[in-house]
């Protein structure tokens, strides 16, 4: 991965260093809105009731399963880009980063002023990008099964069951929630900067 002028990835101030290739950004805004799709439309699915998004079963099926085509694109790309650019050596956490993630604690709790430097990802994000690497098969092995109960029904005798199929993805989704709106509300008050990087995929550190 590039970092302009400073190939160690090490941050300096007032540099502007490149931090998102534009293959990372389109696909990042390809699952961001079919995420979010993904959810409205699964809560509905799941609990019916009328809101300004869906007023009815039919366009929230419709919804959720065209949003979960761009979902799984999104999964195989991703995974494509990882390995072809060796990109999954810096998605993942090492040692390093599970013998760091108490001072990165402190930081995040506000009882340690100076910001740990990490080349690009941070121990949180890493593990974030675990779990979501875990939990992204899973929806879409139990999605398949509940979509086509029929043709796809041994996927579900994987879980248990049709309704033990049900209960993983309803509790997977849930949990993928739960790690969005976490990434959500560290990007919005972590750094503008930051933030910015990936529409523009160069960041300028303070």
């Amino acid at each position: 991965m590039k970092f302009g002028n400073n190939l160690l990835g090490i941050r300096i101030k007032g540099v502007k260093s490149f931090r998102h290739a534009w293959q990372l950004r389109m696909m990042h805004w390809v699952l961001a809105p079919a995420a979010l799709a993904l959810m409205a439309s699964g809560l509905y699915i799941n609990k019916p009731y009328r809101n300004m998004f869906f007023n009815n079963m039919n366009n929230a099926r419709k919804t959720h399963f065209t949003a979960q085509y761009f979902f799984g694109l999104y999964y195989l790309a991703r995974g494509y880009y990882a390995i072809k650019t060796r990109g999954y050596r810096k998605l993942f956490p090492n040692a390093r980063d599970v013998a760091s993630l108490p001072k990165f604690s402190l930081y995040e709790l506000y009882l340690r002023k100076k910001e740990p430097q990490y080349p690009k990802y941070n121990p949180a994000q890493k593990l974030l990008f675990t779990f979501f690497a875990l939990l992204f098969p899973l929806q879409i092995l139990t999605g398949s099964a509940l979509y086509s109960t029929g043709r796809l029904q041994s996927l579900s005798r994987l879980f248990g069951g049709l309704g033990n199929t049900r209960k993983v993805h309803y509790l997977s989704a849930v949990t993928l929630m739960s790690l969005v709106a976490g990434h959500m509300y560290f990007a919005l008050t972590e750094s503008f900067s930051k933030l910015k990087s990936i529409f523009t995929g160069y960041f300028t550190p303070k």
